[in-house]
């Protein structure tokens, strides 16, 4: 099959198309025809060898829209021409891609680019807000990041929890992006300084219920003085520096919570609780997948110096067709 492979560690250019292997499923496994898969900016840092993949050559990415073609012998969940979308799809983009049936979600009718797009943005939101952070209707959630792909869709899950969100920007630009997700509050961190907002919007009532962080390092300090007493601080991240300090006395003095989440060890049953809910919010039409700049996969190295140089605003796909 045709497929996106490295044969090394490297920088964008060590991205090529090569002919690999056609998967064999297992009993509980179904065979996908990709139609399209997304970039997240954790693909990058295997391609760099920041983290370390099984063997060479290896074909990228975890996010990924197709039809089913062909099922294991113990799936009773889908069928021939079922329409899906799935994250921790390893080798999303290949041009078939063997996956568990219990982690493939309907897309309906959906375009694929968007099946891409929504998978581990939705996932690792909702399962930060919802399994790690428990937020409830009517708390206040600080989300960094509302015009990121995570951010975005935090923005939405919690909106339709029924939570007040108030996110961070850089530009007006992006405060638009995430004013039209549905974000209460949206402060520009460049202009303003955002613990002196947060006092604002909470009406110095001791901080927000939940806080949503995407580079702990660098916002530790910060979160800390934000958090009401007893809250919660959920850490997807912390790509600047991934074994920062731990504030001990702070956190205690607050009672707060320090959350972490791994979307690629989260228990099974809370990631189909999660895709399931996901599916059928936006069947209903009440999320939406991020804009996204589609490139063909031939153009994948174009699409992750892009990423990497932060030149695209929403989600990168790559089209398989």
């Amino acid at each position: 099959m045709k497929s996106l492979v490295y044969k090394e560690y490297g920088e964008p250019s060590v991205l090529t198309i090569a002919e690999m292997p056609k998967p064999q499923i297992k009993e509980n496994e179904i065979l996908v025809k990709v139609e399209a898969s997304g970039i997240n900016p954790v693909d990058t840092y295997f391609r760099k060898g920041i983290r370390k993949v099984e063997s060479f050559p290896h074909i990228p990415h975890f996010d990924m829209a197709g039809t089913v073609i062909e099922l294991g012998s113990e799936v009773t969940t889908h069928q021939i021409g079922d329409r899906i979308w799935a994250s921790n799809a390893k080798g999303a983009s290949g041009e078939y891609v063997a996956l568990d049936s219990s982690i493939a979600f309907p897309l309906n009718e959906l375009p694929f680019t968007h099946g891409a797009a929504i998978a581990m943005p939705f996932l690792t939101a909702h399962l930060a807000l919802f399994f790690r952070g428990e937020l409830k209707e009517h708390d206040i959630v600080l989300i960094y990041g509302g015009s990121g792909a995570v951010g975005h869709a935090a923005i939405q899950l919690a909106k339709l929890k029924g939570s007040t969100v108030i996110t961070t920007v850089s530009t007006k630009e992006k405060e638009k992006i995430a004013k039209a997700a549905g974000a209460d509050y949206v402060i520009n961190y460049v202009q303003s300084n955002v613990e002196e907002e947060i006092k604002k919007i909470t009406n110095n009532q001791g901080g927000v219920s939940l806080i949503l962080d995407m580079s702990l390092s660098e916002n530790m300090e910060a979160d800390l003085n934000m958090i009401k007493n007893g809250g919660k601080i959920i850490t997807i991240g912390s790509p600047k520096n991934n074994t920062p300090p731990l504030l001990w006395r702070q956190l205690n003095q607050k009672n707060a919570a320090l959350l972490g989440l791994l979307l690629f060890t989260v228990p099974k049953d809370e990631y189909i609780k999660a895709g399931k809910e996901i599916s059928e919010s936006i069947s209903e039409g009440l999320i939406e997948a991020h804009q996204m700049e589609v490139f063909k996969l031939a153009e994948a190295s174009t699409a992750h110096q892009a990423l990497e140089a932060h030149q695209i605003l929403g989600r990168a796909i790559l089209v398989h067709s």
